[in-house]
């Protein structure tokens, strides 16, 4: 029996992806939902204070999908007159159509849950940097990318949307 237990123990630490950390966004994206579920918000947009000209939006639909979009905006100004009249769409529809190109992040968040590594159910988390696209369907070699490399990759946008979602639920409880 002893022998058993221990198998089991092995098998549910191991192959389920438990033994790795959660995602770093999970927290953030729950608390985001949250306070926009309170305020009947279905979009929110911040200035990016620790970088010049960037600005980070997302729109929520309420935990089902969260779409987030940051970048550098050549007209701030614009940009800064939309979010103080509470114009939150139009400053995430003009982030994620007339940015700059380079420094855009866009996620997809399936379940409104954090990014994830590889999807539960339904459809695959997804970041596209810069144009570039990435699904975080599980699968690394489909996307010709080493394990570690595609861990990287998910880290880095997992850290980055933790820290947009952060941004985005201070400016809510700002408000």
């Amino acid at each position: 029996m002893p022998l058993l237990a221990a198998i089991v123990v092995v098998t549910v630490g191991w192959g389920s992806g438990t033994a790795r950390a959660q995602s770093a966004s999970a927290s953030a994206a729950e608390t985001l939902g949250q306070a926009m579920d309170d305020a009947g918000l279905s979009a929110i947009a911040a200035k990016d204070s620790a970088t010049d000209g960037r600005y980070v939006a997302a729109l929520y639909f309420s935990g089902r999908q969260m779409l987030v979009v940051a970048a550098e905006y050549a007209a701030p100004q614009l940009l800064d007159v939309k979010i103080a009249a509470g114009n939150y769409r139009d400053v995430y529809v003009d982030l994620s159509s007339a940015s700059v190109l380079e420094t855009r992040l866009f996620i997809d968040d399936f379940g409104a849950n954090g990014l994830q590594r590889a999807p539960t159910d339904g459809a695959a988390d997804s970041a596209t940097r810069g144009g570039q696209v990435l699904s975080f369907d599980g699968d690394p070699g489909s996307h010709r990318m080493s394990p570690a490399e595609y861990d990287e990759a998910y880290a880095a946008a997992d850290e980055d949307l933790a820290a947009i979602l952060a941004l985005l639920t201070a400016h809510i409880n700002e408000s």
